[in-house]
C-alpha cells in the first residue's frame, strides 16, 4: 500500500495549504518548517479521515510554553493525547467515530514534521509485515 500523508502541508510551507478547520489562514504562524501557535486560542488542523479506520498521527513538538493546555486529536467529543507534552517526537493512534477529526495545537506550542496516515500503511512501513516499501514501490518521500 502507498503511504499517504493526510495533512497536505507537512513542511509547513506558508505558500502551501494553510487553512484551519473553520477556514482561517494560518500561514503567518509557519516559518522554517514549523507551525508556532502564537495566537490566543487553539489552531485546529483538519484531516480527511474515514470513520472507523485506524490512523497514526506523528509530529515533533519543537517547543512548549503552554500552561495547562495539551496538543491532541479531537473527533466527536473524544480526545487522544500523545504520551507526553514535552519537546520530542510523538505518535498518536486513533480511530475516529465522526468526520470532524482535527489536531488541536494550543497557543504557546510549536510543532514540525506532521504526518497523519492510515495505520496499516504506517505499520507496514515500520516492518509490520511483507517486504519493505522500496521493493514494492510503496514509499512515502521523507526529508
Amino acid at each position: 500500500m502507498q503511504r499517504i500523508n493526510l495533512w497536505p502541508n507537512p513542511k509547513f510551507d506558508p505558500t502551501g495549504f494553510h487553512v484551519v478547520k473553520k477556514g482561517g489562514d494560518i500561514s503567518k504562524y509557519m516559518t522554517g518548517g514549523t507551525l508556532a501557535n502564537t495566537r490566543g486560542e487553539y489552531i485546529d488542523l483538519p484531516f480527511a479521515c474515514e470513520v472507523g479506520v485506524e490512523y497514526v498521527c506523528t509530529c515533533r513538538i519543537v517547543s512548549n510554553n503552554t500552561t495547562n493546555k495539551s496538543i491532541g486529536i479531537f473527533f466527536d467529543g473524544t480526545v487522544k493525547y500523545p504520551s507526553a507534552q514535552t519537546v520530542g517526537k510523538y505518535t498518536i493512534r486513533f480511530t475516529p467515530t465522526a468526520n470532524d477529526t482535527r489536531l488541536a495545537i494550543p497557543a504557546g506550542m510549536a510543532i514540525s514534521e506532521l504526518s497523519v496516515e492510515a495505520a496499516d500503511t504506517y505499520d507496514a512501513a515500520l516492518g509490520g509485515g511483507g517486504l519493505p516499501g522500496f521493493f514494492s514501490g510503496d514509499t512515502m518521500p521523507r526529508d
